[in-house]
């Protein structure tokens, strides 16, 4: 058949699932699912800047037996998740368990929804679930906020000094914003104020503040936080940096090191008997250099009803090419790896990486050990090789493997991963001793382009190789073709486990790994705009050994669209459409099958639909299943004609205040279900409050049936108190002290002593920070790094005749807390005024100061001053002959310099003085001044 034929037979196919999906619903998952499930209480949050927002994470066992599972996350890059940091969870029959998610977006993200996936894996099964919500990061683009001079300098010389905020509206409408300042300066100016910005219009704020001479003395850097806030709660934040010519100016709060560390109490489910109550720890101490220090410490569930230690603890340490970690492991390999051991790490940055890890495992009584090595070569292409041995005391079985990965990328869309592995496994058991070899191999190609998505995966490990993919046969193809708005594709996956007959043994292992399932067929895609949707039809064959081969066929319609609907209003859905039957005469086992059902003839329709309609404080969610869920519960409906149905409508409503500290959401859940004995109406309701300037956060969340149901477990309420701080470690200093003492050395001796006489009132600069010495001529450079710096003392312009003798630019190495004395030697000076007259019938205010005087000696070298207050200024400067001038630019045409260029002779005199002559027009004047 060729392959036209194979696509017109499929259209045709496809026709008929569409004109059947219509008819009746139905869902089916596979065989191998994973019988825990995972729900969120929202599926999608509202991320106000880079506020927490709040979730909550809920996973149900629906299974007759208890499970371990692990749970990890990824969220973009920059943003922060808070979440329980157990690596292994463990749930009993048919118990929950709900779990708080706190996420915050990057500071500088922008406007659109971003993906937060949880990647679920439960032990016994060997592929992990992706389940994920989405965080919707609002825009303010109509409008905007700026400082114009985000970094502010103070000086004893201009005390009162003013900050800009200029407010822009790019829009069509009227904008109502709220400026908060948060301040501990005495600002002149309220400190919310609220303003109505009309289309196309700016508006500048003023804030002024006065400080005290003495506070400039030792004035520490301040960082003034500005939001403001639209009606719709947008806001954009800003930092306004103010700095001071202080003496003494710290770097650092501490010269100590200090470890940044957060504490939270828990207390999960304490209204109900799955209580659990702990403290969960963690901190992270930069070493500088690339190289930091953290540990994770979870306590043990305080709760001494509960077996089973959920304890969690480990201390990394990470350098730029070691990682050295002592405590819990947990890693998805091979081998579930989850307890007690170390791990060392080892990348050379460039070609090589490699790391050794050892641990007692938590899961039964067993000790693993493994290394890997990585190899990166030719720029597109790597080699991996890693070895693990696994000693299992409590099944008697020792299991040594080798597995060795190649994987290749070029062309920039293509991506070719080869595997291959083999292993030994020994088992020693009273009733027989052998051994069994067993081998594993894997192919995966991918091509990704602007306009083909093509998939081709297979994955083939033997019933003897050891791990979590014993037995297992997979395969996973799809092939795309994208446009500009849609897209069509073929795709086909395969799933197969088989026994070990030396392992998988009783009824249970056997209804868990038994089985097989085919699913192939087309999928399209439209993308439009405000909205998407995705449809697949395919057909899904399902097979299990222990109901004796029984053949389950599916037809597929599965359904994905989400949609903006005017302003704010959005909605999603998701859905599965299946025909299932069993085919006619298949070969079983009537005692297995009740054959006799009159509806194995016909088919079995089934569905799973749900979505969400939402706006900003208000949404919806709908969720309805009819027909069995899974492999066995079509088995258990063939059987006694038993079937899921279930619906579930939940509105909820939630609102911020306070400014967004405090966060309020309240969700009714209606659910029928025909597993319990009566409908459930369920009540939640989430409280939050976030202190982020007090680095301390609450959360109260929970959910009350209010019909009372015999043998309900559902109520529940749970609270976290999350506190973060710095602790100091005394006696481990990391910042050491740089003093400067400048003074005249009147004896030439270079050293100050008896007769030398202190200069105060100096500006230096170091790093970009502004000092201004005391009257003991000192000034203190606090908690620095240990380095070498460059003092400018280019500025010193309080002492006339005197200048630097080692130069205007000195670098001193600093190693330890230590004073550097300056020497300054006579010289000579130039002075000057900026002399401005003014016409007599002129009303404009002109204030000769803050004018650039530049200079310029014989050699070419540059030095540059600005006038006082009064227009004068002078400089220090060694012997030489100098140009000095003042810009012409700066002034328009309503001023006239008589001239504005000068001849100093600092070469023959001691002294020089000059005078800039600046006249006003008789008309109005403008003038522009350089800082």
């Amino acid at each position: 058949m060729t392959i036209i034929q194979l696509m017109k037979k499929a259209l045709i196919n496809r026709a008929f699932f569409i004109f059947m999906g219509f008819l009746c619903p139905g869902f089916l998952t596979t065989a191998s699912g994973q019988s825990v499930n995972l729900t969120f209480l929202k599926d999608t949050v509202m991320q106000n800047g880079n506020t927490y927002s709040f979730n909550t994470v809920v996973l149900r066992n629906t299974s007759a037996i208890t499970r371990k599972l692990t749970i990890a996350a990824e969220v973009p890059e920059g943003w922060q998740l808070l979440f329980d940091n157990r690596r292994v969870f463990e749930l009993g029959p048919n118990q929950t368990l709900s779990l708080p998610l706190r996420l915050a977006a990057a500071i500088q993200s922008a406007s659109g929804v971003y993906p937060i996936q949880l990647f679920l894996q439960v032990a016994g099964y060997s592929e992990r679930t992706t389940y994920a919500f989405a965080a919707s990061v609002g825009s303010n683009s109509r409008w905007k906020a700026t400082l114009l001079r985000p970094n502010l300098v103070l000086s004893k010389a201009n005390k009162d000094q003013t900050f800009q905020l200029l407010l822009s509206n790019k829009g069509n409408a009227t904008e109502e914003l709220n400026v908060l300042v948060n301040t501990s300066l005495p600002l002149k100016q309220g400190k919310n104020t609220k303003v109505r910005l009309e289309s196309g219009k700016d508006t500048l704020l003023n804030y002024s503040f006065g400080l005290a001479t003495k506070m400039l003395d030792d004035f520490k850097n301040q960082e003034i936080t500005l939001q403001v806030t639209n009606q719709k709660k947008e806001n954009q934040l800003l930092l306004q940096k103010v700095s001071a010519f202080g003496t003494v100016f710290a770097e650092n709060p501490s010269g100590w090191y200090n470890f940044p560390m957060s504490v939270e109490f828990v207390a999960q489910n304490f209204t109900n008997d799955q209580k659990s109550f702990y403290v969960n720890s963690n901190g992270k101490l930069e070493l500088g250099k690339g190289r930091d220090l953290s540990f994770n410490y979870r306590t043990d569930n305080f709760n001494s009803q509960l077996d089973g230690s959920s304890r969690y603890a480990f201390i990394n340490y990470r350098s730029k090419q070691w990682l050295l970690s002592v405590g819990d492991q947990s890693d998805f390999s091979e081998f579930l790896i989850d307890g007690m051991g170390a791990r060392i790490a080892y990348n050379n940055g460039r070609n090589y990486r490699a790391e050794v890890l050892g641990l007692n495992s938590r899961i039964g009584d067993a000790k693993i050990l493994s290394g890997t090595q990585t190899f990166s070569f030719a720029g597109n292409q790597q080699l991996e090789n890693q070895t693990i041995a696994s000693f299992d005391r409590e099944n008697q079985i020792n299991s040594l493997l080798n597995r060795s990965t190649y994987e290749l990328n070029w062309n920039k869309y293509h991506h070719l991963m080869l595997r291959a592995g083999v292993s030994t496994e020994a088992f020693y058991r009273p009733e027989q001793q052998f051994r069994r070899n067993g081998s594993s191999v894997a192919a995966n190609y991918q091509y990704f382009s602007p306009w083909i998505i093509a998939r081709l995966g297979l994955n083939h490990t033997d019933a003897n190789y050891p791990g979590i993919n014993r037995g297992l046969l997979q395969s996973n193809n799809e092939f795309t073709l994208q446009f500009k708005r849609m897209s069509v594709g073929l795709l086909f996956d395969y799933n197969e486990r088989q026994l070990n007959p030396a392992l998988d043994t009783g009824r249970f292992k056997q209804s868990l790994l038994a089985g097989r399932i085919a699913e192939y067929g087309l999928k399209t895609g439209w993308k439009f705009n405000g909205g998407y949707l995705t449809w697949i039809s395919s057909m899904v064959d399902q097979m299990h050994s222990s109901s004796d081969l029984l053949l389950i066929k599916s037809f597929k319609q599965n359904l994905n669209m989400g949609i903006e609907i005017g302003k704010g209003l959005s909605a999603n859905f998701s859905g599965n459409i299946l025909r299932n039957y069993v085919p006619k005469d298949p070969t079983v086992n009537s005692k297995a099958i009740n054959l006799g059902n009159a509806e194995i003839k016909s088919a079995k329709y089934s569905l799973n639909a749900y979505g969400t309609i939402s706006t900003r404080n208000y949404g919806v969610f709908a969720r309805l299943d009819n027909g069995p869920s899974y492999y066995f519960d079509f088995i258990n409906y063939l059987n006694n004609g038993y079937s899921t149905r279930r619906l579930q409508i939940a509105p909820y409503y939630e609102r911020s205040f306070l400014k967004e500290l405090l966060h309020f959401r309240l969700q009714m859940d209606y659910t029928k279900d025909n597993s319990l004995p009566i409908a459930e109406f369920m009540a939640r309701g989430d409280l939050s409050l976030d202190l982020n300037n007090q680095g301390l956060s609450f959360r109260v969340f929970g959910a009350k049936n209010v019909k009372t149901v015999m043998g309900n477990r559902s109520d529940y309420v749970s609270m976290s108190i999350r506190k973060s701080f710095h602790v100091p470690l005394l006696g481990i200093r990391r910042f050491v002290t740089m003093k400067l003492q400048l003074f005249k050395d009147i004896n030439t001796n270079g050293i100050y002593d008896l007769g030398d006489e202190l200069i105060p009132d100096a500006a230096i600069s170091i790093a970009s920070q502004q000092l201004m010495t005391n009257k003991k001529g000192e000034i203190a450079y606090k908690n620095i790094p240990r380095a070498a710096y460059t003092v400018d003392l280019s500025q010193v312009n309080t002492i006339k005749g005197w200048r630097p003798a080692h130069g205007f630019r000195q670098t001193f190495e600093l190693g330890q807390n230590e004073t550097f004395y300056i020497p300054f030697r006579q010289s000579q000076y130039l002075s000057g005024k900026l002399n401005v007259q003014k016409d007599l019938h002129s009303n404009q205010v002109f204030h000769p100061g803050n004018i650039r005087i530049m200079i310029s000696n014989s050699r070419g070298e540059s030095f540059s001053t600005l006038t006082t207050e009064n227009g004068e200024f002078f400089m220090n400067l060694p012997q030489d002959t100098y140009k000095v001038r003042i810009n012409t630019d700066l002034f328009e045409e309503n001023f006239r310099l008589l001239e504005d260029t000068f001849n100093a002779d600092l070469l023959h005199k001691n002294s020089e003085h000059v005078v800039f002559e600046l006249r006003e027009r008789k008309r109005q004047i403008n003038i522009r001044k350089q800082n």
